[in-house]
């Protein structure tokens, strides 16, 4: 049997940083777990970067706080800049209910330091495993779920790909998807993942400095355009651009096949990764020369000299939304069930809060606690603080005495803001915004 002697109660696909806390959280409560994910190992480069102060709160209940924070940045402060500098700032270092302000640590160590401790509390990860279907019946899920082995093809020019090498049936009480933007649990149920939103290209830049990256995240906005500074441990930072005169052709073109075809509802390939090829226009956005162009045009205030560039690569991010979260005894946690812009890094953060919330609650149900209707609560809540996050239901707005930069741009520094669940509404106030 792939999962040991019995079928495991609940079934987590994806093991990024949202279903590796959730079938963590689930482990610890007794909770026989199955993880699998496509992937060989942790993520070891990605956008997500931040842990907000809920998201520490959540490590510190389950005691594995100290392990996600080892060497990671703290980060006490938000301020918001235009042309001329600084117009708004932000304490994030006094949040009600958080002994720790912002942390800033790579997401491969994260997922590395969660996938220790459901080891902890004898799970683990069935890495190089893929869910290939699902189908509810009565009180359980039955999955197929395929190993994937390397396979040589060609004849004159040899290559390896990855195909699915074995598959085995699996009878569970509950899945969880935390498999992505493209998630497999998704289409399984059949839900709609419309945008909501135009998609947004980023440059993005991680730069060693002549000096300490500091302790304030660093938002400029104008022109259209919301630029966001990370300080990274050491004397590093990552600088993020948003390019409003850049759109991937072929990214574009796929998606308007998929809306031709009946499948508006998939979102487009997200690289998290892209080296840059002869040839290739993303050459001259991802170069030095232009990365100190954006630097000098849209933060002329930011005096740390950098000395070289470590990283760079070009995102494409979507904004969409699933409606509903799941049925049943499927549901649907972090980039399976939302997609929102990368300045924030709201929907990894918002996901580890979804996560906790869902794992608990199935686990109250596996146990006997509680009725599984529950779950539909689960899936409305979360409905409800994305609709809100993406500003489909209510605008934020600008209080009257916020500055003329705030007023301007109320309603996109809303996605910027480094927060979530009861902290959102606090840290827009202090930045003088409404929402």
């Amino acid at each position: 049997m792939m999962f040991g002697e019995s079928n495991p109660q609940v079934l987590v696909a994806g093991a990024g940083p949202v279903g590796l806390f959730a079938a963590f959280n689930l482990a610890r409560q007794g909770v026989h777990v199955a993880t699998v994910d496509r992937g060989v190992w942790p993520c070891k480069h990605s956008y997500a970067l931040a842990l907000h102060p809920e998201s520490v709160t959540l490590l510190e209940r389950t005691g594995i706080a100290a392990q996600v924070l080892q060497g990671a940045r703290l980060v006490r402060s938000m301020g918001v800049y235009g042309g001329g500098g600084k117009v708004a700032g932000a304490r994030l270092d006094d949040l009600p209910g958080a002994d720790t302000p912002l942390a800033v640590t790579r997401q491969d160590h994260l997922e590395s330091a969660l996938e220790a401790a459901l080891r902890s509390q004898g799970g683990e990860v069935k890495w190089r495993h893929e869910v290939l279907g699902l189908a509810q019946s009565g009180q359980a899920v039955l999955a197929s779920v395929g190993r994937l082995e390397k396979e040589s093809r060609g004849y004159i020019v040899a290559h390896t790909e990855w195909v699915v090498g074995k598959s085995s049936e699996v009878e569970t009480g509950f899945v969880i998807g935390a498999d992505g933007y493209n998630s497999k649990v998704r289409r399984a149920l059949g839900i709609d993942f419309p945008e909501v939103g135009a998609a947004e290209y980023y440059a993005v830049f991680e730069c060693e400095c002549a000096a300490d990256g500091g302790d304030e995240m660093m938002v400029a906005v104008g022109g259209g355009t919301a630029d966001v500074m990370w300080p990274l441990p050491g004397k590093a930072v990552r600088w993020s651009f948003q390019l409003t005169d850049y759109a991937d052709e072929e990214a574009e073109l796929l998606k308007d096949k998929l809306l031709a075809a009946g499948f508006g509802y998939f979102p487009t390939e997200r690289s998290k990764d892209r080296t840059m090829g002869a040839g290739d226009t993303r050459d001259d956005i991802l170069s030095d020369a232009h990365f100190r162009n954006l630097l000098a045009e849209r933060a002329p205030w930011f005096k740390n000299e950098v000395t070289g560039i470590t990283w760079r690569t070009l995102v494409r991010f979507e904004r969409r939304l699933a409606s509903p979260f799941g049925k049943g005894r499927m549901w649907l946690a972090g980039d399976s069930a939302h997609l929102t812009g990368p300045a924030g890094i709201q929907s990894m953060n918002t996901g580890l809060a979804e996560a906790a919330d869902l794992s608990d609650l199935i686990a109250a149900v596996v146990k006997g606690s509680s009725p599984g209707a529950v779950l539909d609560d689960y899936g409305e809540r979360w409905q409800k603080v994305w609709r809100k996050l993406h500003g489909i239901e209510h605008k934020a707005e600008a209080k009257p005495d916020a500055p003329a930069l705030i007023r301007d741009n109320a309603a996109r520094l809303v996605s910027c803001l480094p927060a979530n669940a009861r902290h959102l509404a606090l840290v827009a106030d202090r930045l003088g915004i409404q929402i």
